[in-house]
């Protein structure tokens, strides 16, 4: 779940090709758009790298659009992205944000064009203080019928940012979509049944990671009031990188790459691709 769900709804993908750089697959998480890449999008961009930022399957849409996709249509649609985009370009570095660092994580592991992955507040279970009390509900999609569509729950202040302006933003569409009014920024709504496609991929991801070999950064806030810390801290231990480090970020909340330190955030991105060991010299 990414609280700045729908900031805007574009999809952009690049098409020009850079031959001996990677090109960068930006995932956007649970629930979000690619929108909610976009600064990091513009910053990579401007630097000359090749970026796609793909709509992962079910999103962009309604609720129902979501609930009819699962855990494995989400990575084949990252898959597929990551294809597309190493036909391009050399190699593939992956950042993902919130869920969108898992799937980052099992393409790494089955890709071997992937040079790096960055995971961006690495999301293995929501347990911030924002989250509320429904999402203990969540057992009760294996044994209710139908439990999976009628739990959910509605986001709330400061959804995942501490930026004013975007939760005034926010707060504004969530409130126009209670009146029933169509909003472009979607319905804010996290069902019983998308988390447990989400803890079912996180099974997955906990038993694989570590047969990830390509450097990682982890990137996370102290302050995340979605995701707490201790994501990031397991998400780095189960990573088999020799290189690998996280670095932790304050002045922001969980959704990174457009809060008050998203120009940290992509400098930080920047950097890491920067470093990494060219294709040439990985063939040599």
């Amino acid at each position: 779940m990414t609280a700045a769900n729908g900031i805007a709804r574009s999809a952009r993908t690049a098409v020009s090709t850079h031959v001996g750089r990677p090109g960068i697959l930006l995932l956007h998480g649970l629930t979000g758009m690619p929108s909610e890449m976009r600064p990091l999008e513009r910053h990579l961009r401007a630097h000359g790298y090749s970026v796609s930022v793909p709509l992962l399957p079910g999103h962009g849409g309604t609720h129902r659009e979501l609930l009819a996709t699962t855990w494995s249509d989400w990575v084949s649609g990252a898959r597929a992205a990551c294809g597309e985009l190493a036909a391009r370009c050399d190699t593939v570095v992956i950042a993902g944000l919130s869920m969108g660092a898992l799937l980052a994580t099992l393409l790494a592991v089955d890709d071997a064009r992937v040079a790096g992955i960055v995971l961006l507040s690495p999301t293995l279970r929501y347990d911030g203080p924002s989250i509320p009390w429904t999402r203990r509900l969540l057992p009760l999609a294996h044994v209710v019928p139908g439990a999976d569509r009628l739990f959910y729950w509605t986001e709330k202040p400061p959804y995942g940012l501490r930026d004013e302006r975007l939760q005034r933003l926010v707060t504004r569409a969530v409130e126009a979509a209670r009146r029933g009014e169509q909003t472009e920024y979607g319905l804010f709504r996290t069902y019983v049944g998308s988390v447990r496609e989400l803890n079912r991929m996180v099974r997955l991801v906990r038993r694989r990671a570590g047969a990830v070999r390509c450097p990682a950064l982890v990137l996370h806030s102290r302050e995340d009031t979605i995701t707490s810390g201790a994501n990031a801290e397991e998400m780095h231990a189960l990573l088999g990188s020799a290189e690998k480090s996280i670095r932790w970020l304050s002045g922001c909340d969980h959704v990174l790459t457009v809060d008050l330190q998203k120009h940290v955030v992509a400098r930080a991105v920047t950097d890491f691709v920067a470093g990494l060991p060219s294709a040439a010299r990985r063939r040599a």
